[in-house]
């Protein structure tokens, strides 16, 4: 495979400009870092959550953190909680199982970003694929976040 169609879809339509980094297969955001020589905090890893009305949202946060889905829940007002991979297939059906972008509006699905995500001069997100990364520099990933919320909503859950 290589990058997810929606994905190529979604940059092209918002002038987004990418490049792409290609590594070997990997499992997980933060082992898709390592292989591609990037600093963990440099790659975003996209968590669905859901609440029982069937509201998704894409938390995204860097590969070493982990979401705090309480915390997510208190800012929004709503309660929500991490959906099954089968789930998760179901909305990302042209990725690879686990490969999911940090591009909500490919889906359209709302995002709320890490503010730990802010502080970077570079982004690399999944592809949709478990070999490749979209690189997207300052400007281009505050043109992908121009309409998502931002709050401190992770913590380390690995060293760095």
């Amino acid at each position: 495979m290589a990058m997810a169609i929606k994905v190529g879809q979604f940059l092209c339509a918002n002038h987004i400009d990418f490049s792409l980094t290609h590594h070997r297969h990997t499992d997980t955001s933060f082992s898709s870092a390592i292989s591609a020589h990037i600093p963990p905090a440099n790659m975003t890893k996209a968590v669905l959550l859901k609440t029982v009305a069937d509201e998704y949202l894409l938390a995204v946060v860097p590969s070493n953190r982990r979401v705090m889905v309480e915390k997510v829940s208190m800012l929004t007002g709503k309660d929500y909680h991490m959906v099954s991979e089968y789930e998760l297939s179901q909305v990302f059906q042209d990725c690879e199982p686990g490969a999911i972008p940090s591009l909500g509006g490919a889906y359209s699905v709302p995002m709320i970003v890490d503010d730990a995500l802010l502080e970077r001069d570079d982004w690399f997100i999944e592809a949709g694929d478990h070999e490749s990364l979209i690189h997207l520099d300052k400007k281009q990933f505050t043109k992908v976040l121009r309409h998502c919320q931002h709050h401190n909503i992770s913590s380390y859950n690995m060293p760095i």
